[in-house]
């Protein structure tokens, strides 16, 4: 068994294209890694290609649970009783139409009020309309009114309410249970309730109509029902009306007896108060007082600018001398006396050139000199004496308005003390009688408009006999169903992929071990498993299907995985049996022969071999054998089907596997091994619960855990990796076998073009 080393012979132009187109494949591995890896990292961005990607893979559940929602739902629908749905339209008005100006006595809505039109709706669904409807129709007695079931169901839920009603009665020690139930047995079913679940209120948008719809397995039913409860309606709301103005008017009548009785008193009251004190009529003479008062004020202020003009005149008579009296100087009298005295002075003067002073026509101008002079004395004297007779007067009169006024004043005064009691009591007469008045009109305008039927509810159109049912509709709960199918099978879609905590995707295995996912293995469907004995040559068998191609993949990535190239002692497990590892084993160590290597291909399970059992091997000597020291390795290696891969079987199963495992012979297996081969597999037991697959860990340049998808729990593989970490191990990365593309929807997709030129297969994929 002569091997030659790939770095040792030179490479051929074969290898050396091969070589180029595995760069070419592991540069978009790496692409793809990196781009998923930076997805990865921020959490928080929602990924929607992931949420599509779990409806893929739990596509049946949503399609399952939508398929048995819809045959319910056919099924119930088929069961049901086909109702029939009549309508009629009604307008109602804010106001009624204003044929008189009298207000009603309801309170008026204004304009823009919000709850006038709700109130509305409230009373068409009230149980006292119901009532009525129930009492004109003798609904009671109406089979399609009230079904058995539902006359059952009611008539369970009020024996519940009674047993209830009984117990509490009983341990409050109240009156008897049996009293009580002699009153429950004889209350009538719940029928107003029965009738409002039937019955629809739908006002119209941007309008003042509302639909009134009521459902009956009767047509006919259904159709006077509704005609009589919009009738109902328009009738109960005139009769309240009616009622209200029957009460107003009553009050009213009630009301005005005792006005008009206050009314009388207090007439009464205001006359005899008058007559005691002789107040006929006090309004006119107050006006006469009043007027008198304002012309004396008016008077007494003119009085007293001129009082003050002569009280100046007379202050200046006072002081100023004769000759200096603006009165003197401004008399005529006064004046002209002096122009006579002048003249008799000149000529006195003229005269006396000629005769002497005792002449006697001298003597006789000096008389009349002195005459004029005692003129002018008596004309100055009698202008003091009417200046200071008029400032007297002027005071005089003066104090007689001041007192004038001040009597004026005090009577008035006393006069209103007088007429404040009447005035009190003519008040409360006027008082009574605006009540009285208004009163009375009131009572006219509420008996005028008590007797206008006018009313603002009216009915537009009333309801047909309806000629089609109105449900159950199979259409419309179909596509309800459908609705409800979608999306509960959606939350079951999420609530299974929640709980379920297998391996799914590479990135699974990515964010648990840290290590890169150097292979994904499609799921080999079991139409192409039954073409050949054993799944673990398929890839050998039919090289250009997917299953080949990601092993080729595989080996590409390994070849660069370190810097030397692929591991030469490669060791394969897996964290449970059944997860492809032997597979894996198998298909990687063909493809290292196909690079032109050497590869031997050991199966170290020593408690479950199978590799005999794939290339149809006698396994009465193998690995056992050796490591017991019966044989040699040149002994226990054989050659398979495939050129250039040697496989070492098991051999017989010892009872001590892990010892012989443990010791220095596999050891020196694997050294020896190492040189006269290119690779060396090794096919190992699963990790967990056995001790073979750490030891052969320990003794690898490298191992790869496979993985199975959508069947290997994450905490498994955390245990697994545990494990071979605290033995040491080189865990180089994962392989994810046994992947459905089409149904876990990851994106992956193959496109392959084979050229066998140089007898290597070239090969494109894209991921």
């Amino acid at each position: 068994m002569n091997s030659v080393s790939a770095q040792n012979n030179p490479v051929e132009p074969d290898h050396q294209l091969v070589l180029a187109e595995m760069q070419k494949k592991l540069q978009r591995y790496e692409e793809a890694m990196t781009s998923m890896a930076s997805e990865q990292e921020d959490e928080d961005v929602i990924d929607l290609r992931e949420y599509w990607n779990v409806l893929l893979r739990r596509k049946w559940t949503v399609i399952i649970t939508v398929v048995l929602l819809l045959i319910g739902t056919i099924i119930a629908t088929s069961m049901m009783t086909p109702m029939f749905r009549a309508t009629t339209v009604m307008q109602i008005e804010r106001s009624d139409g204003q044929v008189l100006q009298y207000q009603g006595v309801e309170a008026e809505e204004g304009r823009y009020s919000q709850d006038f039109y709700q109130t509305q709706y409230e009373l068409l669904k009230s149980r006292a309309l119901a009532g009525r409807v129930i009492d004109q129709l003798g609904l009671q007695e109406s089979g399609a009114f009230q079904s058995d079931e539902e006359a059952g169901v009611i008539a369970g839920m009020i024996s519940g309410f009674k047993g209830g009603i009984k117990e509490m009665l009983a341990s409050k020690e109240e009156p008897s249970a049996d009293g009580l139930e002699g009153i429950s047995e004889v209350l009538p079913p719940d029928l107003e309730s029965a009738f409002l679940g039937s019955l629809s209120v739908s006002p119209v948008r941007n309008s003042r109509l509302v639909r009134l719809s009521y459902e009956s397995p009767d047509a006919q039913e259904a159709a006077l029902i509704i005609n009589t409860l919009a009738s109902s309606f328009v009738d109960m709301t005139l009769e309240r009306r009616f009622d209200a103005s029957t009460y107003a008017k009553g009050f009213l009548e009630e009301r005005i007896k005792q006005v008009r009785a206050d009314l009388e008193d207090s007439e009464a009251a205001l006359a005899v108060y008058n007559q005691e004190r002789g107040i006929i009529n006090q309004d006119d003479k107050l006006g006469i007082l009043m007027g008198k008062l304002r012309e004396m004020n008016t008077t007494i202020v003119r009085v007293e600018a001129s009082r003050i003009e002569e009280e100046s005149k007379f202050q200046e008579m006072i002081q100023a001398s004769d000759a200096s009296m603006s009165q003197i100087l401004d008399s005529p009298v006064v004046q002209s006396l002096k122009q006579r005295r002048t003249t008799l002075r000149t000529e006195y003067q003229e005269l006396l050139k000629i005769y002497k002073p005792a002449y006697p026509k001298m003597v006789q101008l000096e008389n009349q000199i002195a005459q004029v002079d005692d003129d002018i004395a008596q004309e100055v004297e009698n202008l003091r004496s009417a200046i200071k007779i008029k400032y007297q007067a002027k005071v005089r009169e003066e104090a007689k308005l001041t007192e004038s006024i001040a009597n004026t004043r005090n009577e008035i005064m006393s006069l209103q003390r007088r007429t404040t009691d009447s005035q009190t009591l003519k008040r409360e007469v006027d008082t009574n009688r605006e009540l009285y008045d208004g009163l009375l009109q009131r009572m006219k305008e509420v008996g005028v408009a008590a007797g206008i039927t006018t009313n603002n509810i009216s009915i537009i159109d009333r309801a047909r006999v309806p000629s089609i049912k109105f449900k159950p509709s199979m259409r419309k709960n179909l596509m309800m169903a459908l609705m409800l199918g979608l999306f509960g099978g959606v939350l079951l879609a999420f609530l299974f992929e929640s709980l379920d905590d297998s391996i799914k995707v590479s990135s699974d295995l990515e964010k648990i071990i840290n290590k890169p996912v150097l292979g994904v293995i499609p799921l080999v469907s079991n139409k192409e498993a039954a073409e050949f004995d054993d799944v673990s040559l398929f890839a050998f068998r039919s090289p250009t299907s997917a299953f080949a191609e990601a092993y080729r993949s595989m080996r590409t990535a390994l070849m660069f995985s370190t810097s030397q190239g692929a591991p030469k002692v490669l060791h394969f497990t897996s964290v449970n049996a059944g997860e492809g590892k032997t597979t894996t084993a198998v298909s990687m160590a063909i493809n290292f022969t196909q690079t032109g290597g050497n590869v031997l291909l050991i199966d170290a399970d020593l408690r479950n071999p199978t590799l005999h059992k794939v290339f149809g091997l006698p396994n009465n000597s193998g690995l056992a054998n050796y490591l017991t020291g019966e044989l040699k390795p040149a002994q226990v290696a054989r050659k398979t089907e495939v050129e250039r891969l040697f496989v070492i079987p098991s051999g017989p199963v010892p009872p001590n596997p892990a010892e012989l495992l443990s010791g220095a012979k596999m050891l020196d297996l694997v050294s020896l091994s190492d040189k006269r081969f290119d690779y060396v597999i090794i096919d190992s037991p699963p990790v967990l619960g056995l001790a073979d697959a750490l030891i052969l860990a320990d003794i690898a340049e490298a191992t790869l855990m496979v993985v199975s998808a959508n069947s290997t729990r994450k905490a498994a593989v955390e245990a697994g990796l545990k494990r071979l970490q605290h033995s040491r191990a080189n865990v180089l990365g994962t392989v994810l076998t046994k992947y459905e593309m089409n149904k876990s929807g990851y994106g992956y997709d193959y496109n392959y073009s084979y050229n066998y030129e140089y007898g290597v297969g070239s090969d494109e994929s894209r991921a």
